[in-house]
């Protein structure tokens, strides 16, 4: 009697033990089989920029906080080892009322399958005249006819930088660098790490403390015009990066079109405490011993009384050798009863302050 019950015992849990496997396996098999849902479509998070380790813990610049559109290349890597060819230069928009970035036609996970997706911001439709395009074996990214006019967005002297160049004409272009890789399995949104590619030009203005006792003196900015800087270049990434972690020359300047003089805030008064009075973009290039700085403004009396005018030009490779990608180069100008004092440094792109200064006096 008491084998028997064994026996049956024995029977009845090896059945409940295949058929709770079999429960699970079709239950797992339900959820692969699952498509076009939400859940199994390819989606691509608010990106970041310029955030070497990704780490969402500390703040963080988003991409859409600069651009609405990127363009997306991707390849999908079956289980058989077969590589296809899943995104385009696919035109990816940031939702701003859903807080997403969206795309059409969705395209799908398949679990067993790996992923690779490469991106730039923003896409080249948003451009006149630039194409986007990548090395289908090297994964370089490259943009061509890049075209910039020296627009800024300061046009009255500020005290704190605003970078961000999201309203204004000229294009702040940005790559992954890296690209990202996904296995379809996980299923997790695809997050780019966005790197700026052009070079970032601010002057900021103050008087010299000395005039600040003088109550019945004056000093205003009439204008500052800073030029000639090539207008036109294309850019290819360079893959390699070499020990000191330098990324070699990317950009081909184009010195066909006629070069352009960028303007500054005017009628700007002065005080001691400086004010960004130029916020604008560049094409990474060399500096060469005809671009300039000329500074105009004028001192007199705070009643209408005397005015003096003063013009003056200075060289620009005097701070500068070159400008360089991803790079914030900041110019310090103080106007005094002395001769004008220069000095410049190169930080990265947000940072508002030049740790380092060439200093220069004339």
């Amino acid at each position: 009697m008491n084998r028997m019950f064994r026996h049956t015992a024995v029977t009845i849990l090896t059945v409940l033990i295949l058929t709770g496997c079999a429960y699970d396996d079709s239950v797992r098999n339900l959820r692969e089989q699952v498509v076009n849902t939400e859940s199994q479509a390819i989606t691509f998070s608010n990106g970041v920029i310029d955030n070497p380790v990704r780490i969402r813990t500390r703040a963080v610049t988003l991409l859409s906080d600069h651009s609405n559109t990127m363009g997306v290349w991707g390849w999908q890597t079956t289980p058989e080892g077969d590589v296809e060819l899943l995104f385009l230069d696919q035109e990816v928009t940031f939702n701003a009322p859903a807080g997403k970035w969206t795309y059409s036609p969705l395209k799908y996970w398949q679990t067993n399958s790996n992923y690779r997706f490469y991106a730039y911001a923003p896409h080249a439709d948003s451009s006149n005249g630039a194409e986007a395009s990548i090395d289908s074996s090297s994964h370089a990214i490259s943009i061509k006819g890049v075209t910039l006019q020296g627009c800024n967005i300061i046009d009255s002297g500020v005290p704190a930088l605003k970078a961000n160049f999201s309203q204004v004409p000229d294009i702040d272009w940005m790559v992954d660098r890296t690209g990202q890789t996904m296995a379809g399995i996980y299923r997790n949104e695809v997050v780019f790490n966005m790197q700026h590619i052009l070079s970032k030009l601010c002057i900021k203005v103050c008087c010299s403390n000395t005039f600040i006792p003088d109550s019945l003196e004056v000093v205003t900015l009439d204008s500052i015009r800073i030029g000639n800087f090539v207008s036109q270049g294309d850019f290819t990434q360079n893959i390699s990066i070499d020990s000191t972690g330098i990324i070699p020359l990317e950009w081909n300047v184009i010195d066909t079109l006629p070069r352009y003089d960028i303007t500054s805030a005017s009628n700007v008064n002065l005080t001691d405490t400086a004010l960004y009075v130029l916020e604008s973009l560049l094409i990474p290039q060399a500096v060469s011993d005809d671009q300039y700085i000329r500074v105009c403004y004028s001192i007199g009396g705070a009643n209408g009384g005397y005015k003096n005018r003063m013009n003056n030009k200075f060289m620009l490779n005097n701070l500068f050798s070159r400008f360089e990608p991803g790079k914030n180069y900041i110019i310090n100008i103080v106007i005094g009863p002395e001769p004008i004092t220069f000095d410049g440094g190169v930080v990265d792109w947000d940072d508002n302050q030049a740790e380092e200064f060439i200093n220069i006096h004339r």
